[in-house]
């Protein structure tokens, strides 16, 4: 049975199309600190990452949570998938850019994954995420932490293969 939980384009489609835009124009004004195979993959790796994690528990035998107005896969749904690419992107762009190691690498995916679960509350109060069966939000943060530490180990596993490369 397909769940419904609203019939108008409203705040939920907004800030996913707002999200895209506002994102998209940031990361084309920013100056380039990575090589654009480079960007692509971390870009990739936020979608895939995203859609990943949440068709694993989006869906039976678990079904956590529903995105946006139906239980149905819509093309919205999809925009919000792709949404998670622009901030993959920034994630590492700004690791790069202020040249995060050692013990900053902790402080830096904590504060990330808060903005994360910040992110994450907003778009449930827009209706972008409708939880079920007793999700809590505060089981996103350690998937956060996870991600985003393996996007760093992704990061540096690539620069090493690079240099290999050469």
């Amino acid at each position: 049975m397909i769940t419904v939980y609203e019939k108008t384009f409203d705040a939920n489609e907004w800030f996913v199309i707002a999200n895209l835009i506002l994102s998209g124009i940031l990361i084309w004004k920013l100056p380039k600190v990575v090589s654009a195979i480079e960007s692509a993959a971390h870009f990739t790796y936020g979608i895939f990452i995203g859609m990943f994690l949440d068709h694993t528990i989006s869906i039976k035998p678990w079904d956590f949570y529903d995105v946006n107005d139906t239980s149905a896969y819509q093309f919205i749904d999809l925009l919000s998938y792709i949404m998670y690419g622009p901030y993959s992107y920034i994630f590492i762009y700004l690791y790069v850019k202020w040249n995060i190691a050692g013990f900053k690498n902790i402080l830096y995916i904590t504060a990330w994954s808060l903005f994360a679960v910040l992110i994450e509350w907003v778009s449930v109060k827009l209706g972008v995420f409708h939880y079920n069966k007793g999700y809590q939000m505060v089981w996103s943060f350690p998937t956060y932490m996870i991600v985003q530490s393996l996007q760093v180990i992704f990061y540096h596993t690539s620069l090493k293969l690079e240099k290999a490369a050469e």
